[in-house]
């Protein structure tokens, strides 16, 4: 409990189930076959993938990623460049914004993201937030010719917040995450519960939209957060996973635009992130087809 008396655990609330991983199971299997389903949905071929972006989070080196071991499972081209991007939780975000621009300046035709979580493995579940984080990965085929194309982003970095929330070794070698009771909770309760509606409203206004006009894909911690963004921006589709899968943190938004991807109707897309450090993203797309 912080000095406003607040409490972690009734911060992180919305979850009713999660996944996680067997004792022999291993998320770059899941990052894999995410991979492949992706490529076969967007009728693309391996030969044609020339970047591959993403994380596997947690690897089992701090160096190198096993984004090199889901390149040589899935048989892509030695050509082909591996980018681990350890940007938690954006890292879906910037692999495709990163991958648009590496396309619109001619240096790549196709690139591939691919994120992964086994952070159920590397929780303290003494802490309000452990249980809310579930197993999984997820993954998109980036392509001159998408369905929503990207149009404009936002971004804000709060680096003052810089150990609000970190992945570290602390009573024992195996690390584990914690979200720290003060300066954790602001990132909570006032970066993230305010900084995501501004971020986005603002984006929309530049272009001349609003909620109404997009569907909207969030960080899925927290139905306290959630609730607020809503209410906030008011989308014509707000989508995730969070009661079926909970809070799947890098891979969170992959996996929710996967399985609502049919469903989405709105002419416009919003992926808005959050992440440690502190870091706040927010992408838009129009559909184009």
């Amino acid at each position: 409990m912080n000095a406003q008396g607040i409490a972690e655990v009734d911060l992180f609330t919305g979850l009713k189930e999660r996944r996680y991983l067997a004792g022999d199971e291993r998320v770059e299997t899941f990052m894999v076959e995410a991979a492949r389903v992706a490529i076969e949905r967007a009728h693309g071929a391996v030969l044609d993938i020339d970047r591959l972006y993403g994380y596997t989070s947690v690897a089992a080196y701090l160096t190198p990623n096993s984004l090199y071991e889901v390149h040589h499972a899935l048989q892509l081209s030695e050509q082909t460049m591996v980018i681990p991007l350890n940007n938690e939780f954006s890292t879906f975000l910037l692999g495709i914004l990163q991958a648009c621009e590496a396309i619109v300046a001619g240096h790549s035709k196709h690139a591939l993201v691919v994120c992964g979580t086994n952070w159920t493995q590397y929780m303290d579940y003494t802490q309000g937030h452990a249980l809310s984080v579930g197993d999984g990965a997820g993954a998109a085929l980036i392509g001159p010719d998408a369905e929503f194309v990207l149009l404009d982003y936002a971004t804000q970095t709060l680096s003052e917040q810089y150990g609000a929330m970190t992945m570290q070794a602390r009573e024992s070698a195996h690390p584990t995450y914690k979200i720290t009771e003060e300066q954790g909770l602001h990132s909570f309760q006032v970066s993230a519960m305010h900084g995501i509606p501004t971020m986005v409203l603002s984006l929309l206004k530049k272009h001349g939209l609003s909620g109404k006009d997009i569907a909207l894909i969030t960080h899925q911690a927290s139905r306290v957060l959630m609730d607020n963004w809503a209410a906030r921006i008011e989308p014509k589709e707000y989508l995730d996973t969070l009661e079926q899968f909970g809070n799947l943190t890098l891979a969170s938004y992959a996996v929710t635009l996967a399985y609502h991807y049919p469903l989405i109707t709105a002419p416009y897309l919003v992926l808005a992130a959050v992440g440690v450090g502190y870091h706040q993203t927010v992408l838009l797309f129009k559909r184009s087809i």
